[in-house]
């Protein structure tokens, strides 16, 4: 007997019509994601309202679930090394870093993101 804890898994025999059918749910959903996020129009604002004078980059104009929105805004803040909030319809990211979320947003497939406001 091996030490190796994965050995048991070179047991399990997936028949190839198991295999094919995984392969395409991952295709499927990944093309409905990208229809849906190239039709969003999103916008990039600059506020200082109601935080003491600070700038914070607020996101808006997304269509999809708030678990999408939840990810989003953690790719956002791990990527730019902020913190940030998000609720149902909006990111709020710390600091003015409009530019660089732009840049991330489409390469996330997001195709009509703009600059919006101050």
């Amino acid at each position: 007997m091996s030490n190796n804890p994965f050995d048991v898994l070179s047991n399990l025999n997936f028949s190839e019509s198991e295999k094919k059918h995984t392969k395409v749910e991952k295709v499927d959903a990944q093309s409905d994601l990208n229809k849906e996020r190239k039709s969003q129009t999103i916008r990039v604002w600059l506020q200082k309202k109601k935080r003491n004078g600070k700038l914070v980059s607020v996101i808006t104009g997304f269509n999809e679930y708030k678990e999408d929105i939840k990810e989003l805004a953690r790719l956002l803040k791990v990527k730019l090394g902020v913190g940030g909030s998000n609720t149902d319809d909006e990111i709020v990211i710390q600091g003015q870093n409009r530019d660089k979320i732009i840049e991330i947003l489409k390469s996330q497939g997001f195709y009509d993101v703009k600059k919006a406001g101050g």
